[in-house]
């Protein structure tokens, strides 16, 4: 079934109404295999994954804070591989976890910045996957959209694909990445931050297994973190989804059994074009050891033939 989606703002009131049509969702052929796997990646990092796991991380994650760029070493190592890089492009100053001057960005303050940006990626020669000011539906970060508002979070968005579009970087693709969940869930529906079909190439959910490592959290299977989400965007945006962020903890149930499930449950989930692994030891473990089952069990579940370690992408 396909929904129309209608978000009604007056009066500072925001209501989300949907409504049934039919429609059919476009199926993805394959999944591309992705990982984090270390602040600056190396050869190392990439061969050591596909050594563990029988298979690459065809997206290779790097964070990118406002003013910095990509580490030409990175991208060399990335693409040397037959790898292409994800860039999560934060705007904020790292250290400071300050949030940017949006206001700024719109004036063209930055522009000197942003190009820089642009062609540092653009000297990788390839496929750049992007996705800027991610989780704007939690209240988490400086740009979240409650925080500065969603015809500003809209207009930087597309201000920056823009400029991206007029420097000639064709091989860039725009993940408009959400958080599996609104937070808070009033008034804060991921789609009220949607920049529009032509400025999206992939829609991303960021979704973690907490376990019972937080007072808040409990065992979650991926099913039950994605599966909502999930048909929810297949049913309001004609765009391939990617698993943008996800894992699992050690702690509070059986981490070979998660991942294994996770597996299946993606493959259901047709609309699906990759994911990226959260594989390292961070605010919990999110990490799957090759020598320990959690490891084990996800080089069993990488054999599948559905999921691509190499060029499956041709840039659709």
């Amino acid at each position: 079934m396909k929904h129309l989606f209608l978000a009604v703002i007056a009066a500072g009131l925001v209501t989300i109404t949907v409504l049934s049509m039919s429609c059919s969702s476009k199926t993805q052929p394959y999944c591309l295999t992705g990982a984090f796997l270390a602040d600056s990646p190396t050869i190392s990092d990439i061969d050591g994954f596909k050594k563990s796991y029988g298979k690459k991380p065809y997206m290779v994650m790097v964070f990118a804070g406002w003013g910095g760029l990509v580490d030409e070493k990175v991208i060399k190592d990335v693409y040397s591989e037959g790898c292409v890089l994800f860039v999560t492009w934060e705007p904020w100053d790292p250290a400071t976890k300050e949030g940017i001057d949006f206001d700024k960005v719109l004036s063209g303050g930055y522009d000197g910045y942003i190009g820089s940006f642009g062609e540092r990626l653009k000297s990788s020669g390839g496929i750049v996957f992007i996705r800027f000011a991610h989780e704007m539906n939690g209240d988490w970060y400086p740009w979240s959209g409650l925080k500065i508002g969603r015809e500003k979070y809209i207009a930087v968005h597309r201000y920056l694909k823009t400029k991206f579009d007029k420097m000639g970087l064709a091989d860039v693709k725009w993940v408009f990445s959400v958080n599996w969940e609104d937070v808070p869930k009033e008034n804060n529906h991921f789609m009220l931050y949607y920049p529009g079909d032509g400025f999206v190439d992939y829609i991303g959910i960021d979704g973690y297994n907490w376990g019972d490592t937080k007072p808040w959290s409990s065992w979650m299977s991926f099913k039950e973190i994605f599966a909502h989400r999930y048909e929810e965007i297949m049913s309001l945006v004609k765009k391939p989804v990617l698993i943008s962020e996800f894992s699992s903890t050690g702690s509070g149930g059986d981490k070979a059994a998660w991942i294994k499930d996770a597996i299946v449950d993606m493959k259901q989930m047709r609309g699906v074009a990759g994911f990226v692994l959260f594989n390292v030891d961070k605010e919990t473990d999110w990490s799957f050891p090759a020598d320990a089952l959690p490891g084990k069990a996800l080089k069993r579940s990488l054999e599948d033939g559905w999921l691509h370690d190499s060029e499956a992408f041709r840039g659709e």
